[in-house]
């Protein structure tokens, strides 16, 4: 007997839902709710899909005194920062990067890549690896865009070369600000590595301006060996004081109601280590609430027993 069942796959939707075109609407993240769960309203959305358009909108919105934010692709963030009123909708911008999205450039030479901010994750690897060259360390998951990394100061798990953070590793930012009426309203402002203004810029929280595009260090392309090995606690301290410099992408997920731990040795490989496996991280993702309360229920029983 053979059981056949159709499965459809694909993007989550757009986190921005408006009743009229493009006004009136709301905005949650990938999750479904907030923290406080009230909804985040604005009263209109603009998409721009250049710099040119950018900077229009955000003159524009500089020149009403409107409240803006940034919103990326699919709104990963889980503290409220993208609300640009505090759930309410007076006369507020939500700006969206989601067609902000090309490679504009791939240095081999300095290895280097220039991308506009609503490039994902995946887009950049994908990308960057095109040119033999790979992303040195990131977030566990390629849906979050390379703007909403950088201001929220996303990253992954090392304590090896120049950090675990995206912003670790930006050479250069374009990022568009409110200007005063004899500068247009608006203005486009080019950081690089030495500028004293940059450190600001790559973890802005969104508050600075909306970045237009970003300018990343990448390096030769390599692999990662990954392993999970799940130990008693009882060794805990002296493990944390130095697994981070045995494994350069280590982590550990300490589970102290079951008295154990889960490592991650996680280490670079060469390139032509056979092997083509992927951590397939399914986490931070809306879900019913049943499910959620009925993985609690689960937890707090293993707990208790």
């Amino acid at each position: 007997m053979i059981i056949s069942l159709p499965v459809k796959c694909s993007p989550p939707e757009d986190p921005i839902k408006c009743t009229n075109g493009t006004k009136n609407c709301t905005i949650t993240n990938s999750y479904g709710a907030f923290p406080d769960r009230r909804i985040c309203r604005a009263a209109e959305v603009a998409y721009p899909t250049t710099e040119d358009e950018l900077v229009a909108i955000v003159a524009a919105a500089s020149k009403e005194n409107r409240k803006m934010k940034v919103a990326t692709r699919f709104s990963h963030s889980i503290p409220k920062l993208v609300c640009p009123d505090d759930g309410g909708d007076t006369g507020s911008l939500l700006i969206s990067t989601k067609y902000l999205n090309r490679t504009l450039k791939i240095d081999n030479r300095s290895m280097t890549v220039t991308v506009e901010s609503g490039v994902t994750l995946r887009q950049l690897i994908e990308e960057a690896a095109k040119a033999g060259l790979a992303v040195t360390s990131a977030p566990y998951w390629w849906g979050l865009t390379v703007g909403g990394m950088m201001g929220t100061g996303a990253h992954g798990s090392s304590l090896w070369g120049l950090g675990s953070s995206v912003h670790d590793y930006v050479a250069g930012i374009r990022i568009v600000t409110p200007a005063l009426p004899e500068n247009g309203y608006a203005s486009v402002r080019q950081l690089e590595e030495g500028d004293p203004d940059i450190n600001a810029a790559r973890i802005s929280l969104g508050v600075l301006g909306v970045i237009s595009q970003v300018t990343l260090k990448l390096e030769p392309m390599f692999k990662r060996s990954m392993s999970l090995v799940e130990e008693e606690d009882t060794n805990l301290g002296d493990e944390a004081a130095t697994f981070g410099t045995r494994h350069e992408f280590g982590d550990m997920s300490w589970l102290p109601g079951e008295g154990r731990v889960v490592y991650r040795v996680d280490d670079r490989v060469p390139i032509d280590t056979p092997g083509d496996g992927r951590n397939d991280f399914i986490g931070f993702r809306s879900l019913p609430w049943f499910l959620i309360r009925a993985s609690r229920t689960l937890g707090i029983h293993f707990i208790i027993n």
